[in-house]
């Protein structure tokens, strides 16, 4: 089912009936309640989630329900790479012109010949040992309404290769006063 729906979401971006429905809202009170959804199976393989947000954020306008589906996808992502007892860390700020939220996980990373597919339609990265796959469509749906919203997406392996992250970032017009 979440496949089908996933297929489907992305149908109706291509075919430009993907409506958003934006609204003042703070995107790390949905990265918040998107981590709490997966704490169950956080705390299944002993992983710790940090939380590291700029203070004071403002508010942005976008579409509460389609950030919603772009934060469970990073961090379904990182607890499906992240190796037991490991961290995944959400960051958020606020650069010159971009809200950024990050989210970083300690898992095996991406080969550095994968990383320009990776948010490619039903692209899956080389298997890599015990991680699971899915479908190749998360990543490609978070890139498409990231674009919605005129932000940008992207992904880079950890410094030391222990880890993927990826960030996304809206531009500061869409912050509300």
């Amino acid at each position: 089912l979440c496949i089908i729906n996933e297929i489907l979401d992305l149908s109706r971006i291509e075919a430009g009936r993907y409506d958003l429905h934006e609204e003042a809202m703070r995107l790390t009170d949905i990265a918040e309640d998107c981590e709490r959804l997966i704490k169950i199976k956080a705390d299944a393989k002993n992983l710790q989630i940090v939380e590291d947000f700029a203070p004071d954020l403002a508010h942005v306008w976008a579409d509460p329900r389609a950030m919603r589906q772009i934060c469970l996808n990073l961090l379904s992502n990182a607890l499906k790479f992240s190796p037991p007892n490991g961290t995944i860390t959400i960051d958020s700020k606020l650069t010159d012109d971009h809200w950024v939220l990050e989210v970083a996980d300690e898992g095996p990373g991406v080969p550095e010949h994968e990383l320009n597919h990776i948010f490619e339609r039903f692209y899956q990265v080389t298997p890599s040992s015990g991680s699971g796959r899915g479908a190749g469509l998360g990543l490609a749906i978070c890139k498409s309404i990231v674009e919605l919203h005129k932000g940008r997406i992207s992904a880079s392996n950890r410094k030391d290769r222990s880890g993927l992250r990826v960030a996304f970032s809206l531009p500061l017009g869409n912050a509300c006063v």
